[in-house]
């Protein structure tokens, strides 16, 4: 990504010809064409593919000789047949791989060596289409009217002092970019410049100076929208002092008295309207409508890039023997056949979804934010439990279900439990544990307990089905005519004689 800034920078800021760029950056014609036309930085989900090369065990060897020629004169550095023939006179019983394998690896060394980063910089002035963005503290209650504690996202325009806010349960880089990707799609416009503190989100490291290390996520995400981030120096938050002032007045402003947040989403999408009712004021120096002169910051900022931008991340894991896997602090139940399997983990905001090894998604748990927690999804151990119905009753899950369905697992045979767990687990597959709650009453209702009967109530109440009303008659007698019986044909067709 480093390599690809570079590239765009010189083409866009600079205006270096294709053919200029191929000689600073020693790209070949195709590959300069590529970047400069590359419009989707999502990160790419590749299969896993690990191919273990016979040079391993020297490439630290390697790594050290070129390193050490960044201190020696240019026409004294190894080439990859200088590389070679060290290893082979040095190394002659480790040495397992040909010439082209070293030359393979120590040009890709020396690129990595040897790249060249932008020093450019652009001094903290606010022109219209600029950004200023920070988080801040803030408190909720969720729907157990539990007071916790979130954080708020303001994006502020200091040329208008108009400003947008989203909210989320944690500060980290799924939250930090969902909220910028949430404003720009409202706007339908991308700020052009960005003014950062050195949140972590988006700060792998602070160097020297105005040398950043950015998170590669956050790399992908300004490239592919087209944003310029600015980051403040260090503890110097009053270097982008709208936005601190801004994340005050919408504390005060929109989160007086503590609101109540049951979805998050909807919470958001209520903010962003707030905030445009917030903008129908005056502002505090320039006497016009803060959304008047909000506009000219939309007409200087950038379209939105038609290609979404996806924002997630993947990470590797292995699940225990029990099929749980561990992220950050917390633990999410995946399915019993992964035990002791590597699997990775999509992270968004609000989310974490289990993949195996082929990246099929096998469950999606809402994200954590406590320590120590636990999320579990009994739905992938169904099966497992129907195997074992006995032990049903020493497992969490037993615990949660409904009492209705303690009662009636309580009174069944093993073999009758087995059915009506996986009669249990077809009902989950599509609704909750109270749909199935449901089913299991108007069954025991109606005076049927089997798991057909169960699974046939489930249906009709889950389908919708026509409850048909009983016929409804005006006479309630009917009066059928007398016959009277005659079966004299009958014996005279076997030849009977009829009595005279």
């Amino acid at each position: 990504m480093d390599d690809i800034k570079y590239i765009r920078r010189m083409h866009d800021v600079e205006g270096c010809s294709i053919r200029e760029i191929m000689r600073r950056s020693g790209y070949h014609y195709e590959t300069v064409k590529k970047y400069l036309d590359m419009k989707d930085f999502n990160n790419p989900t590749l299969l896993p593919k690990e191919v273990p090369s016979l040079l391993d065990p020297l490439k630290p060897i390697i790594d050290e000789w070129l390193e050490n020629d960044l201190k020696a004169p240019r026409k004294q550095r190894h080439t990859a047949k200088r590389v070679y023939e060290r290893l082979l006179n040095e190394y002659p019983g480790q040495l397992e791989v040909k010439l082209r394998t070293v030359q393979y690896y120590v040009s890709k060394k020396k690129k990595e060596l040897y790249a060249e980063k932008s020093k450019g910089y652009i001094p903290l002035e606010h022109p219209a289409g600029e950004a200023q963005v920070d988080f801040c503290q803030f408190f909720y209650y969720d729907n157990s009217n539990t007071l916790k504690e979130g954080r708020k996202l303001t994006v502020s325009f200091p040329q208008s002092n108009g400003a947008y806010c989203q909210a989320f349960r944690g500060e980290n880089q799924e939250c930090l970019l969902q909220g910028l990707k949430n404003i720009m799609k409202h706007m339908n416009k991308v700020p052009f410049r960005m003014v950062f503190d050195n949140l972590s989100a988006a700060v792998a490291h602070i160097g020297s100076g105005k040398d950043r290390i950015l998170t590669e996520g956050f790399k992908r995400f300004v490239e592919h929208y087209g944003i310029e981030p600015v980051f403040c120096n260090a503890s110097a938050g009053w270097e982008k002092g709208n936005v601190e002032n801004k994340v005050g007045y919408e504390r005060r402003n929109m989160f007086v008295p503590v609101p109540t947040i049951l979805d998050f989403d909807q919470f958001n999408r209520k903010l962003l309207k707030c905030c445009e009712r917030d903008m129908q004021r005056e502002h505090y120096r320039k006497g016009h409508l803060i959304a008047d002169l909000f506009e000219a910051d939309r007409q200087a900022m950038l379209p939105m890039n038609p290609i979404d931008f996806k924002v997630s991340r993947f990470q590797a894991a292995k699940a225990d023997k029990y099929g749980k896997v561990m992220f950050e602090t917390n633990l999410y139940s995946s399915s019993p056949k992964l035990a002791q399997e590597h699997v990775y983990l999509e992270i968004t905001s609000d989310s974490v979804t289990i993949m195996d090894i082929k990246y099929n998604p096998v469950v999606t748990h809402c994200r954590l934010y406590e320590k120590d927690g636990e999320s579990m999804d009994w739905l992938p151990y169904i099966s497992l439990m129907a195997k074992r119905p006995n032990a049903i009753k020493y497992t969490g899950f037993y615990q949660e279900l409904p009492e209705i369905w303690q009662n009636y697992l309580a009174e069944l045979s093993p073999e009758k439990k087995r059915e009506a767990l996986l009669t249990l687990n077809t009902m989950l597959q599509k609704h909750d544990i109270a749909a199935a709650a449901n089913a299991l009453e108007v069954a025991l209702d109606s005076g049927v307990k089997d798991s057909d009967s169960i699974l046939a109530s489930y249906y009709r109440l889950t389908n919708k089905v026509q409850q048909l009303q009983p016929m409804q008659f005006t006479n309630p007698y009917i009066k059928v005519p007398s016959f009277k019986t005659d079966n004299s044909r009958y014996d005279s067709l076997f030849g009977k004689e009829v009595s005279q």
